[in-house]
């Protein structure tokens, strides 16, 4: 993978971060290992499915291949709009917004595969779940499109008591 696609999709996390009183991600060899590979398979397969490794967080989304990686995660972090502070806890629609901030996440890994224009892969998920986020597209709307996967250690949106209110907090006024 692209070394400066890695560091602007980190910088650009840590920036959000920072706005929200997170500390600095770091990058981790084995996570961007991981993610390279998720990302392969799903590039194959043309649908998007968590990988659910133990204690790994992931955010996962088909983006054109032109996409900056400043604008990948801009558009995660979009969901901050959604998010209701005064209520905090697991919000549908805002999970990849609460694991790009969580507190507690220290480390991130990041893999892109294109997805090909020839045959499909159909066979099964390897060492992973098979809960899909998303249907299979129409073959000819991912084409010059990409799977950007992010892994993150330790996983955010964990919904025990107390968990997103220390966790996910507001964001600095700049």
């Amino acid at each position: 993978m692209d070394s400066t696609f890695v560091e602007n999709f980190i910088s650009a996390h840590n920036t959000y971060r920072r706005q929200h009183g997170a500390p600095d991600l770091q990058l981790d060899g084995e996570l961007c290992e991981l993610a390279q590979q998720w990302a392969e398979k799903l590039a194959r397969k043309r649908h998007l499915s968590y990988c659910e490794i133990p204690g790994i967080g992931e955010n996962i989304t088909f983006f054109p291949l032109d996409i900056p990686p400043e604008k990948a995660v801009q558009h995660w972090y979009g969901e901050h709009e959604k998010y209701e502070y005064e209520t905090p806890g697991w919000q549908a629609g805002t999970n990849y917004f609460t694991q790009i901030v969580w507190k507690a996440t220290k480390e991130i890994g990041v893999g892109s595969a294109r997805v090909p224009d020839d045959d499909m892969e159909n066979d099964a998920n390897e060492n992973c779940t098979k809960r899909v986020r998303k249907s299979k597209r129409d073959d000819s709307s991912l084409k010059n499109h990409q799977v950007i996967v992010a892994f993150y250690r330790p996983a955010g949106n964990n919904n025990r008591s107390g968990q997103f209110l220390a966790n996910v907090t507001k964001p600095k006024e700049l």
